[in-house]
């Protein structure tokens, strides 16, 4: 398998411990998009449903744990020893999406 194969592969992983954590917890996620660079380090776009949720989950805690359980599920496969930690999280929303981009995510990731 090639390595970016295998960065997808944990990507895809680590993407569904969180999708379950955040149903455990009743976390509603309304999309989480990644962008693995050339260097392999990752950029991890994590969408909430509205602009108030931001602000919501930054201040009780909700965000941080999501990056939490993203990191500790690409540690418990070895991801950084394989890639590297250079990993970045932003938060926003499908509301601004909607309201600043055209409602294109393709857009808003570019």
């Amino acid at each position: 398998m090639k390595k970016e194969e295998l960065q997808w592969d944990f990507i895809k992983k680590a993407k569904a411990v969180l999708m379950n954590w955040s149903e455990a917890n009743n976390i509603h996620l309304f999309a989480v998009h990644f962008i693995p660079l050339s260097d392999f380090s990752l950029e991890v776009y994590v969408f909430y449903e509205s602009d108030i949720d931001i602000t919501q989950y930054q201040q009780n805690g909700v965000s941080d744990k999501i990056k939490q359980v993203f990191l500790e599920a690409l540690n418990d496969l070895n991801y950084m020893k394989i890639f590297n930690n250079n990993i970045t999280f932003t938060f926003d929303s499908n509301e601004n999406v909607i309201n600043n981009y055209q409602g294109s995510y393709f857009f808003r990731l570019r």
